[in-house]
């Protein structure tokens, strides 16, 4: 058979048992043509390739890859998966794995560290319930009357809870409630009006006008069902004169001798122990034959701190009136004696003590007169003709109030925390009441500086807030007192004006305290001594709560009643109850309630300030002190205070709540007051 074709003759023998190797690809023609591409009836091949012939096979191609030297654009699967293979290949992957992976490590620590350092939303601080609740003084006798006797007690609180509550205060503090000699079961009406409450007979007894122990406990329990809380007044540094204590002292053997302050020189020829040294300086012992008192001390109502006794015959203190001596509170058994009487009424579950004078429980241990005041030349009986440097403000007095702090700490048995409150008068040192050597003291020192001024514009308001802000030390809570023992604020400025300084004391970061009957409007009462003397009866007329009605409410079937019914302010833009509800209600918005306080624009007629904290609304309240309209431009007063406000609150301005305004043009009336809101923005970096 001839043949015919292309005949491929290798000059170099094949071995016939070669076969295929590791590199080499043998195959039968066909299976060399399906690997190679043919063109113009030639086969072109990047493989070095050898052919036997044998009879039985015919001819066999053998023939060996040849690689490539380098990678080259469109090569196969096998040269690629080759060269990637090679170490310079596999160290590149490695590297530009390694590269992404560290991409991402650093990509996620940069986004973690942006959302650690860029400013967030901060908690708002949690409050305390006396921090959070405003608080009601309520003079018990003039209050409510329950049983027809023409006298407050504590049933008549009891049935007025829930008016208390819905004028928006959480808290109830009460006048002294204690037995005295002028709060037995029947007094005579001339003797309540001359009666003293801090010259107490029992300090556990409820005096017989006001109830007894089971009324306060119904009023403690009425007063918790609502959710409020009852704080009573705590007199530490007096007693009357008909106190058990007292009627043991004047005698000179007697375990509580040394229970009050007495002075005189020793006539007794024998000592009253065996005790050695100067002990209790100032406490002596025996019949006094001095005639004359100690020293120059004064009390606060114009005669001699000092009277003597005619059984004891020496003098005792009293730095208030005469049938209220003094506490020698240096005694340790006077002090355990007052730590029992509070733990009397924590086991009752009183949330809290009004600490009564504090400044005036301790005095000078020598006994050194007090200096006479610059430019008095002859000075007399009046207390205000002396510097009291001696008895008052004593060191002693902060110690002792961190004790009381602690043992009220010590004792809670609830979860509720225990408060003590306290006024300031005394020459105390404000920043060691709240804190005494880096402990706690008392929670909230009472403000009276607005009681004690009779004109007070826009700069004086300055004043009196920044030097109030500037003695409270850091992390503690301010306070602003509307009345007590002081004249009404009613009597004292006109209605407008009242409400201009009840808007900064609820909207101030602090608590307010509200005497009663200043949300209708209440002025002073009577005249003459009986009610202008210390006793400060001016201020405590009886509550109106019907003016329709017999003795305006205040008692069923009673013909008489203690004192006179409170005279009450003309209100001229309404009641001013219905603007305390709107100041209690904004008050408990995040910003006021937890927020920060920063003074923005003040001038002679106004005070502004801002209260604002993290993820929530920020507010601008301006108030106008003057006597005539103003218009401010309170933008730039403070960083965060933004062009597009909405009034939030409004008095005695021509706004109107939910109006949009700009703070770059406020106008406000006379006394009037005006709060703006606006959205949260966060802070760049």
């Amino acid at each position: 058979m001839s043949k015919s074709g292309v005949y491929l003759v290798s000059s170099t023998p094949v071995d016939a048992d070669r076969g295929t190797k590791p590199g080499y690809n043998s195959t039968s023609v066909d299976a060399h043509k399906r690997n190679h591409q043919v063109y113009d009836n030639s086969v072109f091949t990047n493989s070095e390739e050898k052919a036997t012939y044998s009879e039985a096979n015919g001819i066999v191609l053998e023939f060996e890859k040849v690689r490539p030297s380098k990678p080259y654009r469109g090569m196969g699967k096998e040269d690629l998966l080759y060269f990637s293979s090679q170490p310079f290949w596999r160290r590149l992957r490695m590297i530009c794995v390694a590269i992404v992976l560290i991409g991402w490590v650093a990509l996620i620590i940069t986004v973690a560290a942006l959302v650690l350092a860029y400013p967030r939303c901060r908690e708002a601080p949690s409050r305390s319930w006396w921090q959070a609740e405003a608080v009601y003084r309520v003079y018990v006798p003039s209050f409510k009357d329950s049983n027809g006797d023409g006298i407050g007690d504590l049933k008549g609180i009891e049935s007025k809870l829930d008016y208390i509550k819905d004028q928006g205060f959480g808290v109830i503090s009460l006048s002294p409630i204690y037995a005295t000699a002028d709060t037995e079961s029947n007094p005579t009406f001339d003797d309540f009006r001359a009666g003293n409450d801090l010259a107490v007979t029992d300090h556990k007894a409820v005096g017989g006008v006001y109830g007894t122990l089971g009324d306060i406990d119904s009023l403690v329990a009425a007063v918790h069902d609502r959710g409020m809380y009852l704080v009573l007044d705590f007199i530490p540094g007096v007693t009357g004169t008909t106190h058990a204590w007292f009627s043991e002292s004047r005698n000179n053997g007697s375990e509580r001798r040394n229970f009050y302050v007495w002075a005189g020189k020793a006539s007794d020829a024998d000592p009253p122990n065996n005790w050695v040294g100067n002990v209790l300086h100032y406490v002596w012992a025996g019949k006094a034959s001095d005639a004359d008192p100690p020293n120059n001390w004064k009390s606060h109502f114009g005669i001699p701190a000092w009277t003597k006794d005619s059984i004891r015959q020496q003098f005792y203190l009293h730095q208030f009136a005469s049938d209220t001596p003094d506490l020698n509170l240096r005694s340790a058994a006077v002090r355990e004696e007052l730590e029992d009487i509070l733990t009397f009424w924590l086991d009752r579950d009183i949330d809290g003590f009004n600490i009564r004078d504090p400044g005036f429980i301790f005095e000078d241990f020598d006994l050194r007169n007090n200096t006479v005041k610059p430019g008095i030349t002859s000075p007399g009986n009046a207390y205000t003709d002396y510097q009291p440097i001696h008895t008052s403000g004593q060191p002693e007095v902060y110690g002792l109030l961190e004790e009381w702090r602690m043992m009220l700490r010590a004792h809670n048995k609830t979860a509720t925390e225990k408060v003590l409150l306290t006024n300031v008068d005394g020459a105390l040192d404000i920043s060691r009441i709240y804190s005494f050597c880096d402990r706690s003291g008392v929670q909230m020192p009472l403000n009276t500086g607005f009681l004690t001024t009779t004109s007070c514009n826009g700069a004086c308001v300055t004043k009196l807030v920044s030097d109030w802000m500037g003695k409270t030390p850091s992390g503690k809570w301010a306070t602003w007192m509307g009345g007590d023992n002081y004249d009404r604020i009613f009597t004292t400025f006109n209605a407008s004006y009242v409400e201009a300084f009840m808007t900064l004391s609820f909207l101030l970061p602090g608590t307010p305290v509200l005497y009663y009957g200043d949300e209708i409007g209440a002025q002073n009462i009577g005249s003459g001594s009986a009610m202008t003397a210390a006793r400060n009866g001016t201020s405590r007329g009886i509550m109106t709560w019907n003016a329709n009605s017999t003795q305006d409410g205040f008692c069923d079937n009673c013909t008489n009643i203690w004192t006179s019914v409170m005279s009450r302010a003309e209100q001229q833009r309404g009641p001013t109850s219905d603007y305390i509800k709107e100041l209690v209600t904004l008050r408990r918005k995040v910003s006021f309630k937890s927020g920060e306080y920063s003074r923005a624009l003040v001038d002679d007629d106004v005070f502004s300030f801002v209260r604002e904290v993290d993820g929530e609304p920020g507010y601008l309240v301006a108030i106008n002190f003057g006597p005539n309209k103003v218009s401010r431009d309170f933008i730039g007063s403070h960083d965060t205070i933004s062009p597009e406000g909405v009034i939030a609150m409004t008095r005695g301005t021509a706004y109107s709540v939910d109006d949009k305004v700009n703070p770059a043009k406020l106008e406000i009336e006379a006394y009037g007051a005006v709060v703006v809101s606006w959205d949260y923005v966060a802070k760049e970096l």
